[in-house]
């Protein structure tokens, strides 16, 4: 099915970006492949090929909160509403690399999906990271959009929105600054891996 042209239906619509855009690109898979590596039980992708490529340690994945073998799948299996897929979390944690800034430190993290189709795929993620400097002052909120453009081929937008829950600090500006930065990175670096993986 990958392979075949797509058109979305009339009035159709991604939910809006966040904040900061840090990538729009033109990815070279079909989109169930894609969506599958990304979210299936049975896919290994994010934890071996992704993380491994950010030098993350220390990964540990949950499960999905609600139909766990069925997310992903290129069609759903008989007698489950892929409408009920919105709103599942999966939470994972892992041991990010230091880097100029700050010592290595856990990250703790929330996907859930927003929405979830035969044109689109919206995950939206949350990211605590209390042992940085200020880090219990806000919370990351990450969103990767995908568009099936058929023909094995998908749009994503990766955007990014800080949140200070009890007010921002004096540096709310360099904590956001920051996070666009290292998000940016993270961005270009899982379309790459996507591409790499794509052409394996």
């Amino acid at each position: 099915e990958d392979k075949n042209d797509v058109t979305p239906p009339s009035g159709f619509a991604l939910p809006e970006s966040l904040e900061f855009v840090g990538l729009e690109v033109d990815l070279p898979v079909g989109f169930l492949r894609l969506r599958w590596s990304l979210l299936n039980a049975e896919s290994s992708f994010m934890k071996d090929a992704f993380f491994v490529d950010l030098n993350y340690d220390k990964i540990t994945m949950g499960t999905w909160s609600a139909n766990e073998n069925a997310i992903g799948l290129p069609k759903a299996p008989d007698g489950v509403d892929e409408s009920t897929f919105v709103g599942a979390t999966l939470e994972y944690s892992y041991l990010m690399p230091k880097s100029a800034f700050v010592s290595a430190n856990m990250c703790y993290c929330t996907w859930e999906i927003l929405q979830y189709d035969a044109h689109s795929l919206v995950i939206k993620e949350k990211t605590l990271t209390p042992e940085v400097p200020y880090g219990n002052t806000f919370i990351s909120w990450t969103q990767y959009s995908i568009l099936n453009t058929g023909k094995n081929s998908c749009r994503m937008v990766c955007s990014v929105e800080a949140e200070f829950p009890n007010g921002p600090p004096m540096v709310a500006r360099q904590i956001k600054s920051g996070m666009r930065a290292g998000t940016a990175e993270k961005f270009v670096l899982l379309g790459e891996t996507i591409c790499r993986y794509a052409n394996a």
